[in-house]
């Protein structure tokens, strides 16, 4: 039994700290403070990573991400930063190529800007994301790491920059990332297309899905039928040992799962609002609910002995758990719900409504129960 998605329908909880002061290393750069992360989300925070030797404690090729860009000389201390036209050039080098750090809008040559990676690191690391290395003639990308995309031989680069075909690869045994110690948006690039994955019964472990025979392959990969089972003794999970993403796909579709046993939301002590609430969910989402706690003595500050909250348990991991909490957070206001959590991650009520990858990161309690998986 795990504790997934308490549901609390009065009291939010605040934290003091943000998100990413909890995940991330903090680091200074001449006296502005950021936080260590990687270069690629720094820039979607609109922020400026720095390279250098920052981040000690963090995974290698995290940058210090700065608010603003860090003073570089006392000449600039009177500049202003919006207006890049009045500070002297730096230079840079491109490939091998010499030119200067200035605005791509005002480059009348070739502007690199780098990946950010070890082998392709940022060209103008301390200027803001619009500024790269000018330089009078473009310069030579060196070949990047060899790789292999389903028996065709290429190169891992940056997908934005594959003049090929970029392939990543489905992260399963029969069609592995192709390059796999490399961020997510590096692939491996080749001249021509590689065949297509492996397509159901070609490969990969052999799975059922309520009797009718597949393999496991990414949910992304199937051509077929995604069945992932339920979980209970009934409709077992049909890759158990695999990724949630990870099911059974089959040429030909499965039947309907078997009638589950009704949940039953326990009622004493429990409010009746929020009992109510409880069945919407569960009648809304069929099968996805295994059992349901709500009264309970805490420790610490918890809603459950005040009978405000609800523990929907659908098992450890569950690829449930994601769309149910999702499917909460969507109806919230009717439900009157103020924070939903699942996987570690948490969304209150007054954010915007959006996927569970983006909901506040909690911090690691030091199990799958407390970290409600």
């Amino acid at each position: 039994m795990r504790y997934l998605i308490p549901i609390l329908a009065l009291t939010a909880t605040c934290t003091s700290l943000s998100a990413k002061s909890k995940r991330w290393e903090q680091c200074d750069v001449q006296g502005e403070e950021g936080h260590c992360m990687p270069p690629a989300e720094c820039k979607a925070w609109n922020g400026v990573p720095v390279a250098g030797g920052f981040c000690h404690h963090s995974p290698h090729g995290w940058q210090c991400c700065t608010a603003e860009l860090p003073p570089v000389e006392p000449s600039f201390t009177e500049a202003d930063d919006d207006d890049l036209a009045k500070r002297a050039p730096r230079s840079c080098s491109a490939y091998g190529v010499p030119g200067t750090c200035i605005k791509k809008s005002a480059c009348r040559g070739t502007a690199t800007p780098g990946a950010g990676t070890p082998d392709d690191p940022w060209t103008c690391p301390r200027d803001p994301n619009d500024v790269m290395c000018c330089t009078e003639k473009p310069p030579t990308r060196p070949p990047g790491k060899k790789c292999n995309a389903r028996g065709v031989p290429g190169v891992c680069i940056k997908k934005s920059a594959c003049s090929g075909v970029a392939t990543p690869g489905a992260g399963t045994p029969e069609d592995p990332w192709t390059c796999p110690k490399d961020p997510t948006d590096v692939m491996c690039c080749t001249d021509r297309a590689p065949p297509p994955p492996p397509p159901p019964g070609s490969g990969g472990k052999k799975c059922n899905a309520r009797g009718v025979p597949g393999v496991c392959v990414k949910k992304s990969a199937c051509r077929g039928f995604a069945t992932p089972g339920a979980g209970t003794p009934n409709d077992p999970w049909t890759c158990p040992k695999d990724p949630n993403d990870v099911m059974c796909c089959t040429e030909k579709q499965p039947p309907p799962p078997p009638a589950a046993a009704p949940v039953k939301i326990p009622e004493h002590k429990c409010k009746r609002h929020v009992i109510d609430a409880g069945y919407k969910i569960i009648n809304a989402n069929p099968g996805k609910v295994k059992s349901v706690g709500c009264y309970g003595q805490r420790s610490g500050k918890s809603e459950h002995p005040l009978g405000l909250a609800l523990d929907l348990m659908t098992g450890a991991h569950s690829p449930n758990g994601q769309p149910l909490g999702e499917w909460v957070m969507n109806h919230a206001g009717e439900l009157r719900v103020t924070y939903v959590i699942w996987g570690q991650k948490i969304w209150e009520s007054g954010e915007r409504v959006r996927p569970w990858a983006q909901w506040k990161q909690m911090e690691d309690r030091g199990g799958v129960t407390a970290n409600h998986w």
